[in-house]
Formats: structure tokens, C-alpha cells, sequence
């Protein structure tokens, strides 16, 4: 998973916060939402954290560089200040407040595409030109901010040109006049748009227990971790020149990457989309609205929510029909999250015969160009290498002689949007290209169409995955 970005922060004249553009959107699927926005966030190492929209719910994460260091020395001021008050007397405790006066409040920082949401619960969409020169895309839709919008960009037509793809995808979301919008975003200010700090475990254990439990480990862990190091120690300074007489073998680590990593095979994803085909449109008064399969440990884990859609829909009924070992959670009303997992069997790429750049920028491009009037979007990005000293650290500093040259293994991100039964015919593209994959999600959301098109229906897939290369 990416890392968060880091957002762009503007000051809104004469007001004391600011507005961040550019964060990155995922929908939680789950009851406790805030419990998954935070585990979410420590993943992507964001530093701040919004989460809105009922009953979609949506969490938009970024990095504010300086943020979290300013608020935890506000936190420490403010702890010694009380330490000091209560100990040195009142002249103390009538100058704090004095010496908290003079300090200037820092400004909180205000999501601007939550507040557009929050402003503007109908939806809608529009490309604002920001005083920096640069240009901002922004869409919601029932109050809930789109994960494709949101987007900065330097270029007026390359925002012009995303705003008219997701108009290709969103016939139905309306337009809204770009002036008006941005002097209602620098004049408002909305509690549920405000960026939190994204705490750590860690921070909330209490200072006096934490300084306990550093003491106690300290106390365990320093006898036997001195008794084993210095033995070591000596052994390691007494074999070095041994061991610079056997340097390691590169060909080995080489090998034992492409043991580490694996792939998908055609029958997985064939297995993952018919286990997602097979979901109900309407059960028991309950209709869906999104379903999201991540790739594990030889499994998919996958979840779908439901929304109550009928007055007369219970959990009673809906529980009834949940299949043999799926999972049920409720939220509690008006929600209902079905858990599930499909199997997967991955390939070691040892197994695999892994093809050439120059054969995937043909073949297999050329696959996906005849698929990709089937598709809105379609997403190749360019191929990075894989160093080996990042999959076997025992190979650093390995000499490689000229006739022991190592094959360069590469990653390609591949990102496919458009109808799920549209996602069907990747399996079948790739498998003549012969290029393994390894995918990572399938994100399948409902959307009224007013008039369905080849590349637009009621089921909107995302599919998200590496394909390998060896040159």
C-alpha cells in the first residue's frame, strides 16, 4: 500500500485555519469505522485523518509535515506548565495563563473536499483554480467525497480531462460553478471537515506507565542481551577473514527473491469474480452497495455492505440467508457488512517463465489496448527494478563478477476501472502474453446508470495488481 500524500495547505484569508487539497480517499468497510480509519492510517504512515459520510463512509488521509512534532510540544508545554502551577505557587499559576495569551493559537487545517461534501450534500463536481496557479478537482455524491476526485494538478487541461472522465463514469453528478464554490469553501468552517492527528498505539499509553515498562524491559532484557552480544562479538572479529574469503553467492539471493514472490493464476481471479457475480443485487429488502476483495496469504478476504433499502427489511431476515461460513456484522439499523474468503493458490515466480520488457511492451500492451474500449480506464505504469538487497540483506555488498551478470527483475502497477463483467476478460488477455500477475484488490462499488454504456453500468469494478518481467 502507498504511502499518504502529502497534501497541499492553503491559509483562507482573515480566517484562522486552513484547507488541505489533495488527500488520498479509501472507503472503510466495517462497523467500527474509526477503529479501521486509524489501522488504516498507520499503513499508509499518514499523520492526520478525516472520516465522514453515512451510510458510505469514507476516510480521506495526508501528511502534514511539522503537525503532529508542534502538537506533541504544545502537549509537553502544557504538561509542564501544570507541573510547574502546582508546585511553585500562585505568582506561577497567575503567569502561565499570561504567558498562554501571548502565544499565537495555531491554525487547525480543514478537509476541502469533506467541506465540499458537507456543504454540498446533493453532489456534485467542479475544477477550481486555486491563487497558487495550480488547479483542484473535487466531486461528492450524497454527501460522501468521491475516491477518484480530489486531485491537484499543475495543468488546467489535464484537470479538465480528468473532470471530463469522471463525467463519462458520473453521467448523473451535476456541475457546479467554480467561483461560487470556492468562496463558500474559505469562508466556512465545519467540525466534521477538521484533519485529527492520527495517534499511535504507543501514544496512548500513559506517560508514567510507558517510562515503567522501558524500565522493566530494560532491567529483563540487558543481563542475557550482554551475555549473548560479547561472545559474538569475538567470534565475528576472529572469522571475518574467513568469511571475506567466501563472499555470497548473488546468484543464490537472486533465486531466493523470485521464490519469495508469487503470483496469481488465471483460475483465482476466474474463482474471486465469480464468487463476487454470485452477490445479490436485492435480498431480503437489503441492497447492495459496494464489495472489496484484498489479497492474503494464500486467500482473498473479501466484504460486502448492504444497506437497509425496505421499512419492512430486519437483520432477522437477512441473517437467515447468509451463506455457510460467512460472517455478519450489523451497523445496527440501517447496515450490514458480509465477510467472506475465496482461496487462492499462488505461484512461486521460480515456477514461472517470466517474459521480457520488450514482450510485455508488446504483447501484452497490445492485449490491453484491443480490451480497452471495454474499460473507462486503463493504467499501465512504467517498470521499476527490484533491487536484491532489499529481498536477502545477506547478499549486501556482494561482488558480482562481469561474467556473473543477474537477470534485472521489474514490477509493473497495473489498474483497471470500468463494468465488473469487463474485468472478466483480463485473465484471458494475459494468459496468451504470458505474464504473471500478482493482484492486490478488487473494489466493486453500485452505481445508478441513467443509460448504460460499454463502458459504464450498474457494477463498477477496479482491479489493482503487479505484473512481473526479467530482462
Amino acid at each position: 500500500m502507498k504511502r499518504a500524500p502529502d497534501p497541499l495547505l492553503l491559509d483562507c484569508p482573515g480566517a484562522g485555519h486552513r484547507l488541505a487539497f489533495g488527500l488520498r480517499w479509501l472507503v472503510l468497510i466495517g462497523s467500527d469505522t474509526q477503529a479501521l480509519a486509524r489501522a488504516r492510517g498507520r499503513r499508509l504512515r499518514a499523520t492526520h485523518v478525516v472520516v465522514g459520510g453515512s451510510p458510505a463512509t469514507m476516510a480521506g488521509y495526508g501528511r502534514l509535515r511539522g503537525m503532529r512534532r508542534a502538537r506533541a510540544g504544545e502537549w509537553w508545554r502544557n504538561r509542564v506548565a501544570k507541573h510547574v502551577d502546582g508546585h511553585v505557587g500562585n505568582r506561577a499559576a497567575d503567569a502561565a495563563p499570561g504567558r498562554a495569551a501571548r502565544r499565537p493559537a495555531r491554525p487547525f487545517v480543514l478537509a476541502a473536499a469533506q467541506l465540499y461534501a458537507l456543504r454540498f450534500p446533493s453532489g456534485g463536481h467542479c475544477v477550481i483554480a486555486l491563487p497558487d496557479g495550480r488547479y483542484w478537482l473535487v466531486a461528492a455524491q450524497d454527501g460522501v467525497v468521491l475516491s477518484q476526485a480530489d486531485r491537484v494538478f499543475v495543468s488546467h487541461d489535464d484537470a479538465l480531462q480528468a473532470q471530463a472522465r469522471l463525467q463519462e463514469q458520473r453521467p448523473g453528478l451535476p456541475a457546479h460553478d467554480p467561483d461560487s464554490i470556492w468562496a463558500c469553501l474559505i469562508s466556512a468552517v465545519d467540525s466534521g471537515a477538521r484533519l485529527a492527528p492520527l495517534p499511535s498505539r504507543w501514544a496512548g499509553v500513559p506517560f508514567a506507565l510507558r517510562l515503567f515498562l522501558l524500565c522493566v524491559a530494560m532491567a529483563a532484557l540487558a543481563p542475557p542481551v550482554w551475555r549473548s552480544v560479547v561472545p559474538y562479538v569475538l567470534s565475528h572479529w576472529a572469522a571475518a577473514p574467513a568469511e571475506d574469503s567466501a563472499p555470497p553467492d548473488p546468484r543464490s539471493a537472486h533465486q531466493a527473491m523470485l521464490g519469495a514472490l508469487t503470483a496469481h493464476g488465471p483460475n483465482d481471479v476466474a474463482r474471486l469474480l465469480r464468487s463476487v457475480g454470485l452477490l445479490p443485487i436485492q435480498v431480503q429488502g437489503w441492497a447492495l452497495r459496494r464489495a472489496q476483495c484484498d489479497a492474503g496469504e494464500g486467500v482473498w478476504r473479501c466484504a460486502a455492505v448492504y444497506a437497509r433499502a425496505h421499512r419492512f427489511a430486519t437483520n432477522q431476515r437477512l441473517y437467515a440467508r447468509l451463506p455457510a461460513g460467512w460472517q455478519v456484522s450489523f451497523k445496527p439499523l440501517d447496515e450490514a457488512t458480509l465477510a467472506w474468503r475465496v482461496a487462492s493458490e499462488p505461484i512461486p515466480l521460480t515456477a514461472l517463465a517470466l517474459p521480457s520488457g520488450l514482450h510485455v511492451d508488446t504483447e501484452l500492451v497490445a492485449a490491453l489496448q484491443r480490451l480497452q474500449p471495454a474499460f473507462a480506464s486503463v493504467s499501465l505504469a512504467s517498470a521499476v527494478a527490484l533491487p536484491l538487497s532489499l529481498s536477502n540483506a545477506s547478499v549486501v555488498g556482494a561482488q558480482v563478477s562481469p561474467s556473473q551478470t543477474l537477470p534485472v527483475l521489474r514490477r509493473r502497477a497495473l489498474r483497471l476501472q470500468g463494468p465488473l463483467r469487463s474485468i472478466g476478460l483480463i485473465p484471458a488477455a494475459l494468459a496468451p502474453a504470458l505474464t504473471p500477475a500478482r493482484w492486490s484488490r478488487l473494489v466493486v462499488d453500485v452505481q445508478a446508470q441513467a443509460k448504460p454504456t460499454l463502458v459504464a453500468s450498474t457494477l463498477v469494478a477496479e482491479l489493482q495488481g503487479d505484473l512481473y518481467e526479467q530482462d
